[in-house]
């Protein structure tokens, strides 16, 4: 008599744990459709006019962002004059130019450290398109 009282307890637990679960015939059993949403990539620059080639720095960015305005967004931050840049980004602070790129995934897929490399920066966009 206590065997089947027991498989009845047993029983009913694993039901009720099934149905807190979502098992049956409800839609938690179907598939869950995950699509990774695709994101314009960032080219996250960080500079300072304490830079040696700031100018040139400068004018290398605004060539890139004439070349790939319809493809990236240009974000370019002066660590001097934006000091939350260096709180939220503390790798960057004595590190500059650097840059931050992220991905159609919005995932960094570079980061560049005293980098002026033009070349260098285009590889880099050029990854985070893909």
């Amino acid at each position: 008599m206590k065997t089947k009282r027991l498989i009845g307890i047993l029983t009913a637990c694993m039901i009720a744990v099934a149905g807190l679960a979502g098992c049956g015939n409800n839609k938690a059993d179907e598939p869950q459709q995950q699509t990774a949403e695709k994101v314009t990539p960032t080219f996250m620059y960080f500079i300072s006019s304490k830079d040696a080639d700031f100018d040139k720095t400068n004018e290398m960015i605004a060539e890139l962002q004439s070349e790939y305005a319809d493809e990236i967004n240009f974000n370019i931050i002066n660590v001097d004059t934006d000091t939350e840049a260096l709180k939220n980004f503390p790798l960057v602070d004595g590190n500059t130019p650097a840059l931050i790129m992220l991905n159609t995934s919005n995932d960094i897929s570079a980061m560049e450290f005293k980098c002026s490399d033009k070349s260098k920066l285009k590889d880099d966009i050029k990854a985070a398109l893909k």
